[in-house]
């Protein structure tokens, strides 16, 4: 026999309409029927060996960091603005239970369980979020120099992870479309929401020349890192991208995990004899339940299909 056809990396996409039902599907799909064999050989990631070693010590950088929160009560003193004290404690108590779930997920993974990894990249990329408001906000406590690390390790831990991205191994991806196009349009509508927000907080200052104590980090992540990552990839999943589609739900996870402490926050300040505002509380668990769900629902319908 000769050898095998070349085949092309361009991914396509077919819409099927199968005659049994009205509901239209995506399949990401090669040009050549020869990639299918080779498909199943190949991981998501390059080296996940590599990969396990930096999210491993991401997950333990994080989990010293938020063990510090939660053994030494004053560590944020005059380092939190007042209003987020309360919340501190819930927030460290939910990251050890990130950190915890982190281990299982690392362990359990192999090569083919793409949907495990993109668990991982979503919460390592909370991390991300987290710890780079620490990290921008100078909270010059005696963990200054872990949260640092631990902002560094998740940064380029998630770079390597889609640095090695092979889109051969999801040749017979397939996904409802309505799931993609609302997954899509949905990540589209966050980016807008919060890029229209938050210039319009920060005109004012801009203005005034006000130069804010607290909180600054947040402008800098969502403009310059998060809501741009919304829009690529909610454009990447409308063209059918096999990276876009997977990482869909990796970023409503990033997304459930900025907002929910915020309810977190509000809920606190009940259990410390602080007012708290109930609307933000009822509207930050809404948001970020709503982000929660669709990426379990994105995550769900995304099929496999060797026979595809």
């Amino acid at each position: 026999m000769g050898a095998p056809a070349i085949f092309e990396k361009q991914i396509e996409i077919k819409l099927l309409h199968p005659a049994s039902t009205l509901e239209s599907r995506i399949q990401v799909c090669f040009a050549s029927q020869n990639v299918f064999d080779l498909a199943e050989r190949l991981p998501m990631i390059h080296n996940l060996r590599l990969a396990k070693l930096f999210w491993t010590l991401t997950s333990f950088l994080a989990l010293f960091a938020a063990l510090g929160g939660v053994i030494f009560k004053d560590i944020y003193l005059n380092l939190y603005p007042e209003d987020f004290l309360s919340g501190a404690l819930p927030q460290d108590v939910l990251t050890i239970m990130v950190c915890l779930l982190l281990f299982w997920l690392i362990r359990k993974t192999k090569e083919n369980d793409v949907k495990l990894q993109v668990i991982i990249l979503g919460l390592l990329g909370s991390f991300f979020y987290l710890y780079g408001i620490f990290t921008i906000e100078r909270v010059y406590n005696g963990l200054y120099l872990l949260y640092l690390a631990t902002f560094a390790a998740s940064f380029w831990s998630i770079i390597y992870s889609l640095s090695g991205f092979k889109s051969e191994s999801c040749s017979t991806m397939t996904l409802d479309r309505r799931m993609l196009k609302t997954t899509a349009f949905i990540s589209i509508l966050i980016a807008i929401i919060f890029t229209v927000l938050w210039i319009f907080a920060l005109i004012p200052l801009m203005k005034a020349h006000n130069r804010i104590e607290f909180l600054y980090s947040i402008y800098i992540l969502d403009l310059c890192f998060v809501m741009p990552a919304f829009i690529m990839v909610a454009v990447m999943s409308l063209r059918g991208m096999a990276l876009g589609i997977l990482m869909a739900p990796a970023i409503m996870i990033l997304g459930f995990f900025v907002i929910f402490p915020l309810g977190l926050n509000e809920l606190a300040k009940l259990f410390n004899g602080i007012d708290a505002g109930y609307g933000p509380m009822v509207v930050s668990f809404l948001f970020s339940f709503l982000m929660l769900t669709i990426a379990i629902l994105q995550l769900r319908m995304i099929r496999f299909d060797a026979s595809a």
